[in-house]
């Protein structure tokens, strides 16, 4: 009786399956193992220059900022900066920095490094207050003639500037936020017939990192393995009729 392996087809068909199926297992490794190709050096410690210490920054109860009208600040911002509605009366709402490079007369043509948006609400949540900074988180959502337009959620940070009398806050920052949740507390946003302010219900997810695209990877390997064993079953299948077919033949 002959032998599985001895049919040169059949030796030659198993020799490509295994081939193609080491082939497959040795993309889909490399794939998943060396799917990062950065490369990573360790920084050089320097002994002899002074080490970079990160002042930690103060707690401060967040009314005293309130009562110098740091809020107050923060909505005229939005109101026109953000909202893009007299654009020239945020730049004294401003700080150096935010506004560096840029004349009062070239900030007033709205091309200004801040991101706009149509808004008609503005919601607040105190993130921190610190001695040198507030930091809030401001949502915003459209007016009626954008609807379409998503509800956006922003960092804001203003730091404080003068002594005294002349302590004042100003803009420093105005970034987009990854969050989860709403900020409750109004922010120059509208009102209803009563003078009470509108809320809105809106929630927000953060996007979050995912390793799904593993999968990628894992199932064209299965998708190539099922490829080789379906032509493997179907040589075999083909060979076992011939050899059927040759032996009812001639017998």
């Amino acid at each position: 009786m002959r032998g599985f392996l001895s049919s040169p087809r059949r030796r030659r068909r198993l020799a490509w399956t295994g081939g193609a199926a080491i082939i497959a297992a040795a993309i889909t490794f490399s794939m998943i193992h060396w799917s990062n190709t950065s490369t990573y050096k360790e920084p050089p410690i320097r002994y002899d220059e002074p080490a970079d210490v990160v002042a930690v920054p103060v707690a401060r109860d967040f009314r005293v900022a309130k009562k110098e009208g740091v809020l107050e600040v923060a909505a005229a911002f939005v109101d026109t900066a953000v909202k893009r509605v007299h654009v020239e009366r945020s730049f004294d709402l401003a700080s150096p920095d935010l506004k560096a490079g840029y004349t009062r007369r070239a900030w007033a043509t709205t091309d200004i490094p801040v991101q706009p948006y149509p808004l008609e609400l503005a919601k607040y949540k105190l993130k921190g207050s610190f001695t040198d900074s507030v930091w809030l988180q401001v949502a915003l959502f459209p007016d009626r003639a954008h609807k379409t337009v998503p509800a956006a959620v922003f960092d804001i940070v203003l730091r404080p500037y003068g002594r005294g009398r002349t302590r004042h806050w100003l803009v420093d920052s105005w970034a987009p936020a990854g969050y989860q949740g709403v900020p409750s507390g109004p922010l120059g946003g509208v009102r209803d017939k009563n003078g009470n302010p509108v809320a809105t219900a809106v929630t927000y997810e953060s996007p979050l990192k995912s390793r799904w695209w593993l999968l990628v990877p894992m199932s064209g390997f299965l998708a190539a393995m099922l490829v080789v064993v379906g032509i493997g079953a179907r040589g075999w299948w083909r060979s076992s009729r011939a050899l059927k077919r040759y032996k009812s033949k001639y017998r």
